[in-house]
């Protein structure tokens, strides 16, 4: 019998040809052997299919075919999935060398973790280097209060997802967030830790969530409600309300408007989340990142 757990990557992607070479190259190149990788394609008409047949011998499974969207695209991938370990990799993403080496030591050495996770670099649409997500020292608190996990950089033990089950497919911009929220509350021991750099994310891809609106804004809007409305919460985490909103919902929405270019919505929105976070030192924290945003509007292009 093999001790060394089986790692599975769903891929979900839709026309997404320009990058999903890359991004099937970034894991078929991991030195680390037991893995296995399906692509649920959305029924793709932009060469997407060539390049999967292409690679089709080294891959567990691919499908092209319509779907109901990501999370629906993953849920499909993660119900025929085998691994010990699970992840997704969005289509314009990569994996960085060694990181499968990495998520089954920690795996091995933290067999009770409810998440394995590390460092994510952030690039634009041409590959460069733009930012990071540095995640030593994340906790539930760090996500209800603004910071989302790097999702190329996450790992699900399996016994996560059997207890959770998969992704809410009526959310599209919030899924992972939704996601990471209930494992950190259903499993109080929390993740692990991986102080290396696992993944790169293409930041370009907030520029479609910019073309939406305030979408964003709602479906993080949603979860929070739902989140908050629950009777088992602590009173300290019942108290991260206000503040959970003011930065989670209205603040990472102004930041998405600076950084499409739509100065008047991002000022909206930044006025109310420094009017609900109510520290003055928080709400020039937040003109500071927003004037950044806006500055590097130009790398959010498609």
């Amino acid at each position: 019998m093999n001790s060394s757990p089986l790692i599975s990557i769903v891929v979900p992607s839709f026309n997404q040809a320009l990058y999903l070479e890359e991004c099937l190259g970034s894991v078929l190149d991991q030195a680390y052997p037991r893995r296995e990788i399906i692509v649920i394609d959305g029924g793709s008409s932009d060469g997407s299919r060539e390049i999967l047949r292409r690679h089709e011998r080294r891959l567990e499974y691919w499908v092209s075919e319509a779907d109901r969207g990501q999370a629906h695209a993953v849920n499909k991938g993660w119900a025929c999935a085998k691994g010990d370990i699970l992840g997704w990799l969005n289509s314009d993403d990569c994996l960085e060398a060694g990181a499968l080496d990495s998520v089954a030591g920690a795996y091995v050495s933290q067999p009770r973790a409810a998440l394995l996770y590390g460092d994510v670099r952030e690039i634009d649409a041409q590959g460069g280097a733009v930012g990071g997500k540095k995640m030593a020292g994340f906790g539930l608190r760090s996500l209800l209060l603004g910071k989302n996990m790097g999702q190329p950089g996450v790992f699900i033990p399996r016994r996560s997802y059997e207890t959770l089950g998969g992704l809410d497919e009526s959310l599209h911009f919030a899924l992972d967030f939704d996601y990471f929220l209930r494992v950190w509350t259903a499993f109080p021991e929390g993740g692990t830790y991986i102080p290396q750099v696992l993944a790169s994310s293409r930041v370009w891809e907030a520029a479609k969530t910019i073309k939406q609106g305030g979408r964003f804004g709602d479906e993080y809007r949603i979860v929070l409600d739902g989140y908050f409305a629950r009777p088992d919460l602590p009173p300290a985490v019942r108290a991260l309300r206000r503040r959970a909103l003011a930065r989670s919902v209205y603040f990472r929405q102004a930041r998405l408007y600076f950084q499409g270019g739509d100065a008047r919505q991002g000022v909206a929105w930044l006025a109310r989340a420094a009017w609900m976070e109510g520290s003055p030192l928080e709400a020039a924290r937040m003109i500071r990142m927003a004037i950044d945003a806006w500055r590097q509007r130009g790398l959010y292009a498609i």
